[in-house]
């Protein structure tokens, strides 16, 4: 696998792989991952996106387990702000179509069919 040069993470297996120990974000993504030598310990490369620092390391299936949680966690909560940010933008289109049906700046011949 060719990644890019890092510096070796030298983690305990209770070590919180999400979060960055340079800036503190909970935001350190996985970028690549492989098994390491046997069925319970995996080497992971790890970013933060915030202040790009880069490490790879290899963890306890316990370890990796946890960040897959919180990656879950972290994707969920993603999900949850878009489906606000839809919502909120078709409240606002909304709000302006109803406004300009009341200017009587839409009426019906604005959705006939034209041939093309």
């Amino acid at each position: 696998m060719d990644m890019p040069e890092t510096s070796p993470d030298r983690s305990q297996p209770t070590e919180v792989l999400h979060l960055c120990p340079r800036c503190g974000s909970e935001m350190v993504q996985p970028l690549a991952w492989e098994p390491a030598g046997d069925r319970t310990s995996w080497r992971v490369w790890r970013r933060c996106p915030e202040c790009d620092w880069r490490a790879d390391g290899v963890h306890s299936e316990a370890a990796i387990d946890a960040y897959d949680e919180q990656l879950d966690r972290g994707a969920h909560e993603l999900a949850a702000e878009l489906r606000e940010l839809q919502r909120a933008n078709m409240a606002e289109l909304l709000i302006t179509f109803v406004a300009a049906l009341d200017a009587d700046l839409i009426g019906a011949d604005d959705f006939l069919r034209r041939p093309a």
